[in-house]
Order: structure tokens, then C-alpha cells, then sequence
């Protein structure tokens, strides 16, 4: 049989659905005409509808190039490049295949996903829309609008995205799914779970949804329903680190200590967690008497200030104990019992035999919720600079209560920035505070959020400018009556060396402070003021203000007990 005959035999036999006779015929053409581009092309094409696109990738590569002209291949050379991870060079396949044939919606829609993939939303959304103005009725296109804007923190305009993509075809599970995450960056918590029960109902198997609802029934607080759902997310897809992650936060907000610690391990599989070394092992809870190990914060401030209470636990196995934090922490970490060293985190490794991540330390020492270590102060400030604090204070008239209402709104995170404008309060939402007599209010707060005006009447003690590092606050908060925050690094800071702590919690408060409870087993001194709507801070502060104003009427009277007159407010 000639080479062209064979061809066309293993073209009618691929079309057939008879691949594995296909491709022996396919291998016979290219022994004799290893440049036949069309060969290249099926044989690359049938290997990545059997799921060989490594071997495919080359094949289709060879066919390009010994048909530049083409953009069939192209294109089919983009979605195997993509599948593979290499989405750089799919994006350049792809914009060779539209330069050759430009009129191709499917191929710009596709080639918008790859690059809201890379992270370029702008560029994608600008592909989405010339894919829709080829194409309007083209529901993928529609789609991927909505999710690149997204991407851009555009829950709004990206809602009539997807509901275009559903009224086009209204089965689309992603669509409802990516729907119900607008409808959840917006807030719109009911809209949220009607579509993910939706994506669900429409496609049993997609793991995503099941994750997606699961998250948002834990943050309105229906945690027995939130489990169960999260348990088949993690059923469907037991390598999916997001619906582990998840299970984690619901089972440890509701204090199931030994297997949320075990589930909160996959943390580590989520994309971003920070690598250390790979030459230095990692601590699995094997005796440590007389070894080096290095135990590294991996999150924000708040959880290292949080996690350092593990240190002196180490220690007290025969560890010598170095810690490696944010540099704003590293002179105040140095102040814990047990640490031999700091190291700033980007700093060189220092000589170590071991290593291990703060946060994965109540799993591996067996923390339950009866046995939380809260020995505090677990952080001491430099005396020196506590005395040269207190004299900055000293001319401040009744009880001193410091504030801090805003955390640090990391727009380059977008999961962390939608937390932060939830967790956040403007400073003209404390007016209630205005006025109240017997305290003098200082301000706690550092960045953007420091520079909001303050409403008519309320008065703050600024000398922020004065503090570089956590030990300076530190120092400043030692010499303080009562610490109102956020749920921020303030807070942990003022719980960690020992102070009275107010903490304003957002609805859907983090894990760390278990569910329905006005206390912490991480901070005896704390104690939580709870949002009962979701955004509704107005409650919380006029909560708040009563219980200000009931704490400053005995200090007028008897100024030298504060310390203990906000103690007994807290539960």
C-alpha cells in the first residue's frame, strides 16, 4: 500500500473511533516521510486524545514547523502545551494560530483562559471580548469574561457574565459554579450557596462546587452541613489541597483539634506555601535531644506571633531552637523562652539539622483544645523601652486603650484581600468612641488605614511614626490599659505579651477563635466582640462603646487598678 494510501486508511480508521489500529499506520507513514506534516498532525492529535500529550508536544511541534502556514496545528499544538503546564508557549501557539486565521472565537476564548491563567487578566478580558464580538452566543467565552474579571476583584460586572453563559446553556455546572464565587466575593452569601447547589445538582462529580459550598455553609455558620459537604469534596478528590484546607478550617473552627490539625497539613500543597531548603529533613515528631531545628513562620505576622508559643516546647524536648520569621518580628521573637536564634525570613539558612513549619506544630505535639500552651506573656519587650514608652504616655489621663482597626490589605493576594475588607473597619465606623470620658484612645494602627481621618470628636494619641518593629509596639502596648483590634497582628501581639484584649471579630471570624465563644484558650486575656450579620459593624461598636464607657467610670475613681478593671470585664 503507498504512503498515501496508508494515510488515508489510518485517517478513516482514527475517524472511526480505532485509534490503536490508527497509529501503527500513522508510526509506517513517518518511517518513510518523518517531515509529512499531516502524519505529525493526527499522530500528535490521536496521542493527546489517549492521554499521551508528552508524546504528542513534539510531534505537533515538528508538524508546525514543517507547515508554518497552518493554524490547525497551531492550535492543536496550543491545548496540548497547555494541558502539559506550558502555558507560555501555548499562548505564543495560539496567537500564531489566530495571526494565520483570525477569525477564530474558540481559539481567542481559549487563548483569554491561558492568559488569565499566567495571571494577565487585562489581556484576557481583552481576547474574551473580541471572542464575543466574533461570537456573542458563544457561552465559554462568556465564561471566561466573568472569571477574568474576576481575577481583577470585579464581582459585580463579572455576575452578568455567567448568568449570559447560563441563559446560553443552562447545564454549564462551571458557570453556575463561578457564579456562585462572584455572588460570594460580592457578599451575596444566599446567592452563593443557591449556585453552588446548582453546579452540584447539575454534575455530581465536581469536586469544586462541593469545596465551594462547603466553605461558604461553614462561614454562615451551618457547620454540620459545611463538614459533610466538604468530606465529599475531599471524597471526590482526595489529592484537592483546597477542599482538605477547607475541611481544616471548619473542623478546627468548631475546636476538633486532632483531626483539623491533621487535615490544616495540606496547607502545604496549596500553591504559594513557602519552601524551605529541601537539602535540610523536616521534623515528624522523632526525639530532638541535642538537634538544631529550625522552625520557620510561613503566613502572616499574627500567625507567627500566634505559633511562637510552640518555641519553648521544643526547647523542652533538648532542641536547640531557631526561629526564622518576618524581619518586623525578628527582636521580639528573640525574647521567647527557648529561642537560641532569629533569623529574618529571606536571610541565609543558618546551620541547622532539622526544620519546621510554625504552624504545623500543634499536629505534630498533639495540641487539643484542652491543651492549647497559653503560658503568657510568652513575648516580653525590652524593659528600657517599655520605661521610655511609659514616659510618652504619662501625661494621657485615665485609661489608656490602644486601637488598631484595619489590617494590611495585601492586594497582590486576592483571597487575603477580600478577607482584609471584611475583617476592616474605616476609622469614621469607631465614632461612637467620640467623647467618651475617663480614657485617652491610641492609635495602634500602621499603613494606608493610619492616615483616615478621624470623625468629629474622637481624639488619638498618634506616635506611630516612632515604631519600626513589633518589639517597639511591644514596648508601647506594655504601657497600655486595654487593646482594641481587628483581627490582626495587633491583636496577637497584645495577647502574647499579656494585655487586656478586646478583639472585634468579623461574622465569619477566623478559625483560630473557635465558633460562639466570647474567650480564647490562645489568649486568657482576650475576649471577642462578634458581628451577628455579615458587614454589620454598627452593633459591635456600640457594644463596644457601652462597655468602654462602663470600664473608664471606675478609673476615674481608682486610676492605679485599670489593669485589673479591664481584666474583669473579660469573660
Amino acid at each position: 500500500m503507498a504512503g498515501r494510501q496508508v494515510l488515508e486508511r489510518a485517517i478513516a480508521l482514527h475517524g472511526a473511533g480505532r485509534p490503536a489500529e490508527a497509529e501503527p499506520l500513522y508510526r509506517r507513514v513517518l518511517a518513510g516521510h518523518p517531515r509529512d506534516a499531516t502524519a505529525l498532525h493526527c499522530l500528535g492529535l490521536l496521542l493527546h486524545q489517549t492521554g499521551r500529550s508528552e508524546e504528542a508536544a513534539p510531534l505537533l511541534a515538528r508538524a508546525a514547523a514543517a507547515q508554518p502556514g497552518n493554524p490547525d496545528t497551531q492550535e492543536l499544538l496550543a491545548l496540548v502545551l497547555r494541558r502539559l503546564g506550558r502555558t507560555e508557549e501555548a499562548v505564543t501557539a495560539w496567537r500564531r494560530s489566530l495571526a494565520l486565521k483570525p477569525a477564530n472565537p474558540q481559539a481567542r476564548t481559549a487563548l483569554g483562559n491561558a492568559l488569565a491563567d499566567l495571571g494577565r487578566p487585562g489581556e484576557a478580558i481583552a481576547c474574551f471580548r473580541a471572542a464575543l464580538a466574533e461570537s456573542p452566543a458563544l457561552p465559554e467565552a462568556h465564561a471566561g469574561l466573568g472569571n477574568a474579571l474576576l481575577d481583577q476583584g470585579r464581582p459585580d460586572e463579572a455576575i452578568p457574565c455567567f448568568a449570559a453563559a447560563i441563559r446560553l446553556r443552562p447545564g454549564f455546572a462551571a458557570a453556575h459554579n463561578s457564579l456562585g464565587v462572584a455572588h460570594f466575593e460580592a457578599r451575596r452569601l444566599d446567592e452563593a450557596v443557591a449556585c453552588f447547589r446548582e453546579a452540584v445538582r447539575l454534575d455530581p462529580g465536581f469536586a469544586e462546587a462541593h469545596n465551594n459550598l462547603g466553605a461558604v455553609l461553614d462561614e454562615r455558620h451551618e457547620a454540620e452541613t459545611a463538614i459533610a459537604v466538604l468530606r465529599q469534596a475531599v471524597a471526590l478528590r482526595p489529592d484537592y489541597p483546597d477542599a482538605h484546607y477547607h475541611l481544616a478550617v471548619a473542623l478546627l473552627r468548631q475546636g476538633e483539634y486532632v483531626e483539623g490539625w491533621a487535615e490544616y497539613e495540606w496547607r502545604r500543597r496549596k500553591p504559594g506555601f513557602p519552601r524551605r531548603d529541601p537539602a535540610i529533613p523536616e521534623w515528624r515528631g522523632e526525639p530532638l535531644a541535642g538537634r538544631t531545628v529550625l522552625a520557620y513562620a510561613e503566613q502572616g505576622l499574627g500567625d507567627g506571633l500566634q505559633f511562637l508559643r510552640y518555641a519553648p516546647l521544643l526547647a523542652a524536648r533538648g532542641a536547640r531552637v531557631l526561629v526564622e520569621v518576618p524581619a518586623p518580628l525578628a527582636r521580639l521573637a528573640a525574647s521567647a523562652a527557648g529561642v537560641a536564634g532569629v533569623v529574618a525570613t529571606g536571610a541565609p539558612t543558618p546551620p541547622c539539622e532539622l526544620q519546621v513549619p510554625l504552624m504545623s506544630l500543634p499536629h505534630l505535639l498533639g495540641t487539643r483544645l484542652d491543651s492549647v500552651p497559653a503560658d503568657i506573656p510568652y513575648l516580653h519587650p525590652d524593659p528600657v523601652q517599655v520605661a521610655e514608652w511609659g514616659g510618652r504616655l504619662a501625661g494621657l489621663p485615665g485609661l489608656k486603650v490602644g486601637l488598631a482597626w484595619s489590617g494590611a490589605p495585601r492586594p497582590h493576594d486576592r483571597q487575603s484581600h477580600l478577607v482584609d475588607r471584611r475583617r476592616s473597619l474605616r476609622l469614621e465606623e469607631l465614632a461612637p468612641l467620640a467623647g467618651l470620658p475617663g480614657l485617652s484612645l491610641v492609635s495602634l494602627q500602621k499603613g494606608e488605614a493610619a492616615a483616615q481621618p478621624a470623625p468629629p470628636g474622637l481624639a488619638l494619641f498618634d506616635a506611630m511614626a516612632a515604631v519600626g518593629d513589633f518589639a517597639d509596639t511591644a514596648a508601647l502596648v506594655a504601657n497600655l490599659d486595654l487593646v482594641v483590634s481587628v483581627d490582626t497582628s495587633v491583636a496577637h501581639l497584645a495577647g502574647a505579651v499579656g494585655r487586656p484584649l478586646w478583639v472585634l471579630s468579623r461574622f465569619d471570624g477566623c478559625w483560630r477563635w473557635l465558633a460562639g465563644r466570647a474567650d480564647s484558650p490562645w489568649y486568657p486575656t482576650a475576649r471577642l466582640f462578634r458581628q451577628e450579620r455579615p458587614g454589620d459593624w454598627a452593633p459591635v461598636v456600640a457594644a463596644l462603646a457601652a462597655e468602654l464607657a462602663a470600664l473608664a467610670r471606675p478609673a476615674e475613681d481608682a486610676p492605679s487598678d485599670r489593669t485589673a478593671i479591664a481584666m474583669a470585664q473579660s469573660p
